[in-house]
């Protein structure tokens, strides 16, 4: 089954990236992976630092709410994930804003066949007390949860967005279309996704915004509304460098090490380098050791893992090679420095926020989004 999205000339002009990790797609999808716990090696450091947090008693009431608007699988409001060209703030000034009858069509659309629980009903009556509960759960889980990833997040969506912006000049947007995601292909004009159900969206000249996303795994997930702006996340590449030895590198560092110094293109943790080039933990460990003294890469401590990033000069150096680059392309973006959200059990007020509403809710049953 797949999900069609229709292109026409003037979409195409109109395709954006966003710039950084968008943390309310990345909320709910970490609610996923959460739920789920899949087999996948990139999400094993922060499915144990949650199980960590999760000894704390006041992380499982926020998670129980949450998870009751994002299940396991299967449909959640498109109210939760707003568009904006900010940061968690004004997400949340947007969700705080939804107007009740929007509440009330999405909570019916997406729960309509379940029970509701009292807090839910609560919500969809646009209660102020619901709001506030629902805005301090997303800051609880922000900070206990995602905000020690961060910078591992960040890293690896700026990395993937650097690739996708080498695949523009190169290709152009129909290239950049065909490279998102081995589960998206480009048929023109028609860009089409692996998905739970089938469906059709007609962009109709309003373009779309394309959302890399840590958390999305395997297939892509779309909004409900087909009459909201049009968004595709898509689950991030994490493509490693070639680390094929070439041209002189091998003989000045050793193969294995240049094929380490390469894998960096996109820092990542010791556990990941050692994965990218197929050697032990303790392997990729000495060998990251020796290309920091020699000022090739940083290692950073970020919680209970080491990250490693190329420097200028190890960056410099291994795009040395003659008719390529050894670690395709440019340094990635840096993440923009963003305070954390307030503390467990800090809630905003529901009133005096600015924002407005994601726009209009569509009708239920709209076969666009699956977890």
């Amino acid at each position: 089954m797949t999900l069609r999205i229709h292109f026409t000339a003037d979409d195409l002009a109109r395709i954006t990236v966003a710039p950084r990790p968008d943390p309310m797609w990345e909320l709910v999808n970490s609610l996923h992976i959460l739920q789920r716990r899949p087999t996948v090696p990139a999400y094993a450091p922060w499915l144990r630092h949650v199980r960590k947090r999760l000894a704390r008693s006041d992380l499982r009431s926020p998670i129980r709410l949450l998870t009751t608007l994002v299940p396991p699988r299967g449909d959640f409001p498109d109210f939760l994930t707003p568009p904006h060209k900010g940061g968690l703030e004004a997400a949340r000034d947007l969700v705080l804003a939804t107007p009740a009858a929007r509440l009330r069509t999405e909570l019916s659309g997406c729960f309509g066949q379940r029970r509701p629980s009292t807090w839910l009903r609560r919500l969809a009556e646009g209660e102020r007390a619901a709001r506030q509960e629902l805005d301090g759960a997303f800051l609880t889980y922000f900070r206990e949860l995602l905000a020690p990833q961060l910078h591992l997040i960040d890293d690896v969506v700026h990395a993937d967005r650097a690739h996708h912006g080498r695949d523009v000049l190169a290709g152009g947007a129909e290239r950049l279309l065909n490279t998102l995601s081995p589960s998206i292909r480009w048929e023109p004009p028609t860009l089409v996704a692996d998905y739970p159900r089938d469906g059709d969206l007609h962009l109709g000249g309003r373009g779309i915004s394309l959302v890399p996303s840590f958390f999305c795994t395997e297939r892509p997930v779309t909004l409900i509304d087909p009459e909201l702006p049009p968004v595709l996340v898509y689950p991030v590449s994490r493509r490693p460098a070639s680390a094929d030895p070439a041209d002189g590198l091998p003989e000045l560092l050793g193969r294995t090490r240049a094929m380490a110094l390469c894998a960096l293109a996109s820092p990542c943790a010791t556990g990941e380098l050692a994965r990218r080039i197929g050697v032990s933990i303790g392997t990729a460990s000495k060998h990251a050791s020796v290309l920091r003294t020699t000022k090739l890469i940083t290692s950073t401590r970020r919680g209970g893992e080491v990250v490693h990033a190329l420097t200028p000069l190890g960056r410099e150096l291994a795009q040395g090679r003659r008719g390529g680059s050894w670690c395709c392309g440019p340094d990635p973006a840096q993440a923009a420095s963003r305070p954390l959200p307030p503390g467990p059990g800090t809630s905003a007020p529901a009133t005096g926020r600015s924002g407005r509403s994601g726009g209009a809710a569509g009708s239920a049953g709209a076969p666009f989004r699956a977890g």
